[in-house]
């Protein structure tokens, strides 16, 4: 039997919907003569008749509504390169694209509930993100990553994350599958792969940089999937077991352990299961659903990283604070390639005369090597000793 709750909704009179739709065209900083504003009604539905499964059955209904709005144009993109990475990539969160809604209807249907909502969806807002993860694929090669992830499935047990499990595996899988290329942590006599699983256990974020960079990755992919048990329901005569999990990416720059990106995936559903324990299962659903998501915001990250500015980072031996201050600093903010003004140079680190600095640079690193191996310093010189990824140590010759 049916449980029916209709929920008052109100709505515009059909002589002010014109008004309405520019009005919030402008709230969206939308030009009213292009907003593209289209109405639909969708039902979303969940697992469970619980509060939390009200919610998870309208997001369902918001992702159904931005579907139904968008059909026309998603299925014309159908023949593009990459379709359903993007398309998940878009549809992962559907809030900046709904510009209102209104829960109509909410009702139980056995152990499910459903969620029907009036929404008013931007067409044109949907598009453009769509264009714009388009263009990143096509722009941006992906960077040389290395991936480590550990697992804990049942954070309310006394048990230790495990390291380089099924998420993972799928991760690096996917990650394969679109071309990206990845560091074999294995092949290297200096780090042993005991190293890398302490370190990852450890969340010691600085060696597991450093281990990318001895690889000669660009970005070191680092997170933790967790399951937390979400209590047990009733389906269809059944007990059913909820498990919350999540997967937590932080992305850092191999060579300066430098934080590019940090964000939290969730499925769009929570994982069911008619066991009390939470198994592999669950995590290997969790990576195929959000890798899209996951390789979307790496490329885009490291896209704004490259085509804005890049900051470089230059370590310094034999020198002084006093050096650093009065004769480098005025001599780098005089070439052409430093941006961001005056703060576009800055000591990170002073340790035994050896400085840590950062370079807000326009060009790539050889030219950024050449302009400092020609800076004209009164009684000084830079000599540049090595040279990888981002980063380029040297001495500060004095007396010359």
């Amino acid at each position: 039997m049916k449980e029916h709750n209709q929920i008052r909704s109100g709505r515009f009179p059909r002589r002010c919907a014109p008004v309405a739709a520019a009005i919030l065209a402008l709230h969206l900083g939308i030009n009213p003569a292009h907003a593209q504003l289209t109405r639909v009604t969708a039902v979303g539905k969940a697992a469970g008749t619980d509060v939390k499964a009200s919610d998870e059955a309208l997001k369902d209904a918001k992702r159904k509504a931005v579907e139904q709005a968008c059909g026309v144009f998603i299925n014309a993109q159908s023949e593009v390169a990459d379709f359903q990475l993007i398309k998940d990539r878009i549809l992962a969160d559907v809030t900046g694209y709904i510009v209102e809604y209104k829960p109509t209807k909410e009702w139980k249907d056995g152990d499910i509930t459903h969620v029907e909502i009036l929404a008013t969806v931007s067409t044109a807002k949907f598009e453009d993100a769509w264009a714009h993860f388009a263009q990143l694929k096509e722009d941006v090669g992906n960077p040389r990553c290395m991936i480590v992830i550990t697992e804990d499935n049942d954070t309310s047990d006394l048990k230790d994350p495990k390291y380089n499990g099924i998420c993972q595996s799928k991760l690096e899988a996917f990650f394969l599958s679109k071309d990206v290329e990845l560091v074999d942590k294995n092949v290297s006599q200096d780090v042993k792969d005991r190293d890398v699983e302490l370190a990852a256990l450890g969340n010691d974020v600085n060696t597991l940089a450093a281990v990318a960079a001895k690889f000669s990755a660009d970005v070191l992919v680092f997170g933790n999937a967790e399951a937390t048990p979400g209590g047990a329901t009733n389906v269809g005569g059944r007990t059913v077991y909820r498990w919350d999990i999540v997967l937590n990416v932080r992305v850092v720059q191999a060579d300066s352990a430098k934080l590019l990106h940090s964000d939290s995936y969730r499925p769009e559903k929570p994982y069911l299961t008619s066991s009390a324990a939470c198994g592999d299962d669950a995590f290997a659903k969790l990576a195929a659903e959000v890798a899209p998501r996951v390789l979307m915001d790496v490329a885009e990250k490291w896209r704004k990283r490259a085509t804005s500015y890049n900051i470089f980072e230059l370590r310094l031996s034999n020198c002084t604070r006093n050096d650093f201050r009065n004769v480098l600093t005025p001599e780098l903010l005089k070439l052409r390639g430093v941006q961001q003004g005056a703060e576009g140079v800055k000591l990170r680190e002073l340790v035994n005369e050896v400085a840590t600095i950062e370079i807000y640079w326009s060009f790539d690193l050889n030219m950024l090597g050449d302009a400092l191996s020609d800076l004209a310093m009164p009684g000084m010189a830079i000599e540049i000793k090595e040279q990888s990824g981002n980063r380029l140590v040297a001495e500060l010759k004095k007396g010359g």
